[in-house]
Formats: structure tokens, sequence, C-alpha cells
């Protein structure tokens, strides 16, 4: 692995990238199945999870994603909101991430995972994995821009 400099995002940071690039990967993925292997309601569900991941991973203090957690209630968005508009490095990409950017975004809670079956239609869940899409890659490509990238990661990532 090359030498990390301060700019650079540690492993824990790059895992939760990884992971929102997987949220999206398999949201689309299940969109995409068609034919009765499909899942609406399981691509909305891992498609809302993939900015919540990215707005973790370009925490500067490691502490904080975990403490954050997935909470159920507005708290935990809440405590997400604040501390990424503290931390001088998130707030440069949270606008790339941020929710409330469309009815996509906001139709999505962590607790649309305990819905029933048949909730969300393809429609639905074709915008936000569109919206969550375009956010990833977006920070993706500037955390790329900006060098905090290790070196050969991006490859790896996409």
């Amino acid at each position: 692995m090359a030498k990390l400099n301060s700019l650079t995002l540690s492993p824990d940071a790059l895992a939760f990238v990884s992971a929102a690039l997987r949220h999206i990967g398999d949201a689309e993925y299940l969109l995409a199945a068609g034919d009765g292997h499909g899942s609406p309601d399981q691509a909305f569900h891992l498609a809302g999870f993939a900015p919540e991941c990215i707005r973790k991973g370009i925490l500067s203090l490691r502490w904080l994603d975990k403490a954050i957690g997935h909470g159920a209630d507005a708290s935990s968005s809440d405590l997400l909101d604040f501390a990424v508009a503290i931390d001088p490095f998130a707030h440069r990409y949270d606008p790339l991430c941020q929710r409330g950017r469309s009815a996509a975004f906001d139709a999505w809670k962590v607790d649309v995972r305990y819905e029933r079956t048949g909730t969300r239609g393809y429609a639905e869940a074709k915008a936000l994995c569109v919206e969550a899409r375009e956010a990833i890659d977006a920070v993706v490509l500037a955390l790329w821009a900006d060098g905090r990238l290790p070196e050969g990661e991006k490859e790896e990532l996409w």
C-alpha cells in the first residue's frame, strides 16, 4: 500500500466508500433483474444506504461513523448532518451527496427495510437508484480529483 498523507482516506473511510458503491451496485442489479427475479423494495432499501455510507466515509473523525450507526429515528440522521457540517473535509463533499436534493432521497428512511413487500414500485426505486448513483459517483470522482484516494484504490473501487 502506498504511503498515506494527511488528506488520504483511511482504510476505514475507504470501507464506507466501498460499501456505498456496493449498495448502489446491488440496488441497480436488483432493479435490472426483472421477470420476477428483481425486487424494487430491496433496491430502494439498498440505494438509500449508499449516500449514508459515503457521507460516513468522508468524515475525518473515524469514531463518529460508528457512534452514529444506522438509527431508525431522526436523531441519527441529525447527528450525521451535524458531524458532516462541522467537518471541514466532509463539508467540501457533502453537497454532492446530501439528502433533500429530491423527492426520491426524501422518501428513503432506514426503516423502509421493514415495509411490506410491494410497497415500493419500480419507478420509485429507479428514481432513488439514479439519484444515489449520481451522488456516489460525484463524491468518488471528487475524492479522486483531490488526491484523497490511495494510489491504485480507484481501480479497485470502480
